[in-house]
């Protein structure tokens, strides 16, 4: 029985994802621009090639340089104990206070499957008689996703070292406020993944289905928006985040989702996106060319 209550969320969570597939394939001719022309082989909306892919190695291998030089620059040592006794939860901002009285295991443990279920969508693709065929574009599309999402929350983490929630809370255990990660809260890594991967989903469905019945994408994204909510909410609950924490991750992990298919697109795009270095700053850079 505790193994059963253990693995439900994230069973929960995969189980609804294909069951929206099944949903899917029942009223396909209904849904797709494509099935109601017999068309069941459809070009890839994508365009995935070496030349289309370099910049977005480039800015990944960018970032996670500059991630490794701001952790080997900005890594501090752990709390000691007589620090711990130092922390004074006032001086947080009333908006995040309150995640610091959170000390729940379940939904620290629940975060965690609800990350790995979002890690497991992209296998949807391997269920949809249009995305079954590109499932190796999407994947490298998906990799870069992870890859950029990973090293934005890298940079963010070891630039900000803002100390956890868990660290002023005297019901954790020393060994967790003394963690070497209990000063990596900014942002959040667990929703961060989960938004990217669960709006690189929706992105890649709706852009394969742009004739999809309205109340479909209402439920595809709202599916993309819940999961993230969710993990958001166990992360603070668990005492790993904040609440600005969360919405952070949850921004730049939606962005990410979506922005990565949206710059493949066949179509020209007036949207380019490149690596950013300047006087020390390092980033992303956005172009958007107004007709």
């Amino acid at each position: 029985m505790k193994l059963s209550i253990k693995y439900i969320v994230c069973m929960f969570i995969v189980g609804a994802v294909f069951n929206l597939n099944a949903q899917s394939k029942k009223d396909k001719h209904k849904n797709c621009q494509y099935c109601l022309h017999g068309e069941h082989e459809v070009t890839s909306p994508y365009t995935v090639n070496f030349k289309k892919e370099l910049p977005f190695f480039a800015t990944s291998a960018a970032l996670l340089g500059t991630g490794l030089l701001i952790k080997h620059r900005n890594e501090e040592a752990p709390f000691d104990f007589e620090e711990l006794d130092q922390l004074d939860p006032s001086k947080i901002n009333s908006f995040d206070r309150g995640a610091v009285y959170n000390n729940s295991s379940t939904a620290r443990e629940y975060s965690n499957y609800a990350l790995f279920s979002g890690a497991l969508l992209p296998l949807y693709f391997l269920t949809n008689h249009h995305t079954r065929a590109d499932f190796f574009p999407l994947l490298i599309m998906g990799t870069e996703v992870f890859t950029i999402t990973s090293t934005l929350t890298l940079n963010s983490k070891f630039a900000f070292n803002r100390t956890r929630p868990l660290a002023y809370n005297p019901t954790f255990s020393n060994e967790l406020r003394t963690d070497e990660t209990s000063k990596l809260s900014f942002f959040s890594g667990h929703t961060a993944q989960t938004a990217g991967f669960s709006f690189f989903m929706a992105k890649v469905i709706t852009d394969y289905h742009p004739n999809m019945r309205t109340g479909g994408k209402i439920g595809i994204w709202s599916f993309a928006v819940a999961l993230p909510a969710v993990t958001g909410y166990f992360r603070i609950k668990g005492g790993k985040h904040f609440n600005s924490d969360v919405i952070t991750g949850f921004a730049v992990g939606a962005t990410i989702g979506w922005l990565v298919p949206q710059l493949h697109k066949n179509k020209n795009s007036n949207l380019s996106v490149l690596p950013y270095q300047n006087d020390g700053a390092n980033g992303l850079s956005l172009t958007l060319k107004l007709k």
